[in-house]
């Protein structure tokens, strides 16, 4: 609720969000911005400088807020559930994959293990959710990877080519071909590949880059003019000519498969 933070400010006069902490803020005196596991907060009036103080959340304030935010209108039970209950889903998590995919953002990839991880354990852990899918979902890859956070390519995760293929077939076959397409960025087209692999009338390649210094890879798929659909994972490592280099190359060995298969 919230972000789980009181925002104060103190522009023409002094704003608290949620405004049911209004009375719970006093002039600051000293450095610390909250009291110690209670929501009394302490903000310098003097300044104009918007704040955020998390906000130390137990059931009764929960309630209080409920009630501040709709009156009247929620009510609270001790009872507990004897059913498993419905998970209400937003909006489609298509948007959010494709958000992820096309601008490459780790902070989204190490966001979304950490909520896959509340699913399936009553922990935030990204070690949790990791460890799970690689005994439940990655345990046929022939070259088991080490696994160490959420980015697609780190100096910590230890992946193959081959570990990139396999996972891709693995999507390929559960994820119904245009919806699994529209997550990747495309040649010459969108996202990080908006300036390579372009096709001559239609895109051709559908995949996903990683770079850090020295460093250039790139998976997904690729379409030949037979109409074939054929899956690769290119991993250049402690390169030191200029990356657009590999990626000239690599466009060449893309072009000729796309030409001769």
């Amino acid at each position: 609720m919230y972000g789980n933070v009181a925002s104060i400010s103190n522009s023409s006069q002094l704003e608290v969000s949620p405004k049911y902490f209004k009375d719970s803020v006093f002039q600051k005196t000293k450095k610390i911005s909250r009291a110690y596991n209670t929501n009394i907060f302490y903000y310098d009036t003097t300044k104009t400088r918007a704040v955020e103080i998390p906000i130390v959340f137990d059931s009764l304030t929960s309630q209080n807020l409920w009630k501040h935010i709709l009156p009247g209108k929620v009510s609270f039970s001790k009872s507990r559930f004897t059913e498993e209950p419905n998970i209400a889903y937003s909006i489609p998590s298509d948007s959010l994959y494709k958000r992820m995919m096309y601008e490459s953002d780790n902070f989204l990839a190490e966001q979304m293990l950490i909520m896959a991880s509340s699913s399936i354990t009553d922990t935030l852990n990204t070690a949790l959710v990791r460890n799970y899918m690689l005994d439940n979902y990655l345990t046929d890859l022939k070259q088991k990877p080490r696994w160490v956070d959420g980015s697609g390519l780190s100096r910590y995760n230890l992946f193959s080519p081959l570990s990139f293929v396999q996972i891709l077939s693995k999507l390929y076959a559960t994820i119904p071909r245009e919806r699994l397409l529209n997550f990747f960025p495309v040649g010459g087209a969108s996202g990080t590949l908006k300036s390579w692999y372009g096709g001559n009338s239609e895109p051709y390649i559908y995949a996903k880059s990683g770079t850090v210094g020295n460093n250039y890879c790139l998976s997904g798929f690729l379409l030949t003019k037979s109409g074939k659909i054929l899956i690769f994972s290119f991993m250049n490592n402690h390169y030191k000519t200029p990356t657009a280099e590999n990626k000239t190359r690599m466009q060449q060995i893309f072009e000729y498969v796309r030409d001769t298969y």
